[in-house]
């Protein structure tokens, strides 16, 4: 008789587990891409004291951090910078340099924005776990609740958004669209996507999509009946007190423009809402990602949540999360170290955010012309831990 309870407990508690479980073996096992990456600890996080930002970095290492800066814009003509580095209990170094415009010979200071392309897929997914928290959303809601005419909207979840599983084709890829100067509204970026279909079925493959986070913002105003730029402003700006950072619709005369070499390029430069809108100095971005990481905006557990499955990238030693990158420098040379943030660009403008893991130290890097804002970021990190 105990034999057949211990049986009976053992059954009842492989249905319990099947049943609890079932949706997310299902998305592991419909996966059909390269290996994921293990979810990092949740000890690497960074604690919210940490930080001190009204104080800044002791002279020696401002100097050596200008220096290289100096150096930095003048080997490569960097038309405009705007970087901030916050080093635990140590302090803050901040640095806006170069062109609004070369040819009007306009110089960016301390009231200069830069865009920050896709780093703003960061800031709309903490918006989203944010509106999880509130239950008012749910990762496992469907797409057809808000957008029932695009393919395969009964089967993709938000998270399938989020993470770049949905399949939707990427509307920048239309060479119509990538090559215009025009502005597309949202709605008619979306149409754009309508017009080619998915790639795969949701949760086969991953790649990277800017029509899901333009889907992920217009789900946020739907919910919120408010513009993404008042929710930006209210849920992350007013909470930390950030100055600069928004997410306007409207592009502000104090925005450094891209450039190639030394001219002003002749393009749209708002970027798609929900996925490269948002507009800030470094400092803001730097602050945003010390307190999101930190638990300030959402429960770290839930930050280390958005980690818990990490697919590759198209380049080597980076993966995505929900709305989260991950850079192994195993994979990068073969060092023990990681990145934890986000990354972004246009032709001719290249963002980061990071935390170092190592470190801890948090970096923030805009700069409007096609020079690699990773590379700039290795250069002065290699300054603060000589």
């Amino acid at each position: 008789m105990k034999k057949i309870n211990l049986i009976l407990g053992f059954l009842i508690g492989l249905v319990f587990f099947s049943c609890s479980s079932n949706s997310t073996l299902l998305a592991q096992s419909t996966y059909k891409g390269a290996p994921k990456h293990q979810q990092p600890s949740i000890e690497i996080l960074p604690n919210s004291t940490e930080y001190i930002l009204d104080q800044v970095l002791e002279e020696s290492l401002t100097k050596k951090l200008n220096q290289k800066i100096d150096e930095l814009i003048e080997q490569h003509n960097v038309a405009g910078i705007t970087a901030t580095i916050l080093i635990p209990e140590k302090g803050i170094w901040e640095t806006n340099r170069g062109f609004i415009s070369k040819p009007k010979n306009i110089i960016v200071d301390s009231s200069t924005v830069f865009c920050w392309a896709s780093v703003t897929k960061l800031i709309t997914s903490t918006i989203i776990q944010q509106l999880v928290i509130e239950d008012k959303l749910s990762l496992d809601d469907k797409l057809f609740k808000w957008f029932p005419d695009i393919q395969y909207a009964k089967k993709i979840t938000i998270e399938q958004l989020l993470n770049h599983t949905n399949g939707i084709y990427s509307f920048q890829a239309d060479s119509t669209l990538h090559y215009s100067n025009k502005h597309y509204s949202p709605n008619e970026l979306l149409e754009v996507s309508k017009t080619h279909k998915n790639l795969f079925k949701p949760g086969e493959y991953w790649s990277y999509t800017n029509t899901g986070y333009l889907l992920l913002a217009l789900i946020i105003e739907k919910v919120e009946a408010k513009t993404l730029e008042q929710v930006v402003k209210e849920r992350i700006s007013d909470a930390l007190n950030l100055k600069t950072l928004e997410a306007p619709k409207v592009m502000p005369s104090n925005l450094a423009l891209a450039h190639n070499k030394d001219s002003v390029i002749p393009k749209d430069s708002s970027g798609p809402l929900g996925a490269g809108n948002i507009i800030s100095n470094s400092k803001d971005i730097a602050v945003f990602l010390s307190a999101l990481l930190a638990g300030k905006l959402i429960p770290t557990e839930m930050v280390h949540a958005m980690m818990k499955d990490l697919y590759p990238m198209f380049n080597k030693g980076q993966y995505y999360g929900n709305g989260i990158m991950l850079y192994d420098f195993k994979e990068l040379n073969n060092t023990d170290n990681l990145w934890i943030g986000h990354s972004g660009g246009t032709e001719n403008y290249k963002t980061i955010a990071l935390f170092d893991v190592k470190s801890k130290v948090i970096m923030a890097i805009s700069i409007n012309q096609n020079i690699p804002a990773e590379a700039v970021a290795n250069k002065l990190m290699e300054i603060i831990t000589e």
